[in-house]
């Protein structure tokens, strides 16, 4: 966070000295391939994140999931750990403080673990117990907030300035790191960005980094043009919505059982707008119930379990629908159920 004005931070590189190796497009998937687009210079805190599967489930029209259950911990948030916790090291910290709704909490108190730091922990009243518990099994520390996730990040800011420690969560670094996602799908895809990404949306991390990507991409000559990013928020906690319709963003009530994506007040909120109406996209409401049905759906298709909000993506790609000639990916961001 920007200490004089209190708005996100932003990681600009200088394109004209990124290298890409020659034989760039011949090498494995896998998350670090993309390091000349990470902000760390020192070795890798990593467990194998990344190379996730891209399944194709239907052909006509053809329909992908990028399946970011295959990661260590069961989501995307592992690849934003990595260089999260990859970059507090390089800045010479030895613990981290992060509010969560349990996925990213749980990814970093494992990366923390490996890396030999400590993870203070901030949930809301709300949080998920299963997760809440995992995340005390890696070692890490849960402070619970008697309020929502938006209470939470204030606590872990407010802790982070006073013991001196890393604040991580839904910020530049993190950000950073989950542009992976969309440099695979681009990847595995031969280069050829396909018409649709849709995207789960809570705090709009993950859309902007997509977005992001997309542009860094585009900009490097490896693509040349930008798939439409379509955001996705659960019925009960649809903030985005508004925002874009009117330009006002207002917290709202969460009532919804996705809790990876139960955020009442996104922080993210303007880079997410500027994400999809920069790529001509929109943003879409599901369900609780289509959720689940897209979970069930996804299980029969690809064998996989997703959560309610890692289920979201595909929800809305069965309920807005697609072209029969049209290309479209869901992101399956996780499966901690």
């Amino acid at each position: 966070m920007c200490e004089r004005c209190g708005g996100l931070l932003e990681v600009e590189y200088d394109y004209s000295t990124v290298r890409i190796p020659e034989d760039f497009e011949g090498r494995p998937v896998k998350q670090w391939k993309y390091a000349p687009l990470f902000p760390v210079s020192r070795r890798p805190v990593t467990v194998g994140e990344g190379g996730t599967r891209l399944k194709r489930i239907s052909s006509s029209p053809d329909i992908y999931l990028k399946i970011e259950i295959d990661n260590p911990t069961k989501s995307f948030k592992d690849r934003g750990s990595s260089v999260e916790v990859t970059r507090a090291l390089e800045l010479g910290f030895d613990r981290l403080a992060v509010a969560s709704t349990g996925n990213m909490a749980l990814s970093l108190a494992a990366y923390s673990e490996i890396a030999g730091m400590e993870a203070v922990t901030f949930v809301g009243s709300g949080a998920n117990e299963n997760k809440i518990d995992m995340i005390r099994n890696k070692g890490g520390r849960v402070v619970q907030v008697d309020g929502d996730f938006n209470d939470a990040v204030r606590k872990a800011e407010e802790y982070a300035k006073a013991t001196g420690s890393f604040l991580a969560g839904d910020y530049a670094y993190r950000k950073e790191g989950q542009k992976g996602v969309f440099f695979e799908v681009i990847d595995q895809l031969g280069f050829e960005p396909p018409d649709y990404i849709f995207i789960p949306v809570g705090n709009g991390t993950l859309i902007s980094a997509a977005h992001k990507a997309a542009v860094e991409l585009r900009s490097l000559g490896l693509i040349d043009r930008l798939p439409r990013l379509i955001g996705v928020q659960a019925e009960g906690a649809a903030p985005l919505v508004e925002y874009i319709r009117s330009g006002k963003l207002r917290k709202v009530e969460v009532r919804t059982g996705a809790d990876a994506i139960a955020v009442g007040y996104p922080m993210y909120a303007e880079q997410a707008r500027r994400a999809i109406e920069g790529t001509g996209g929109e943003v879409i409401t599901v369900s609780d119930g289509e959720m689940e049905a897209a979970a069930d759906e996804i299980f029969r298709r690809a064998g996989v379990c997703a959560e309610l909000a890692g289920a979201a993506a595909y929800a809305a790609i069965l309920k807005r629908g697609i072209g029969k000639d049209e290309v479209a990916v869901a992101v399956v961001s996780g499966g901690n159920i």
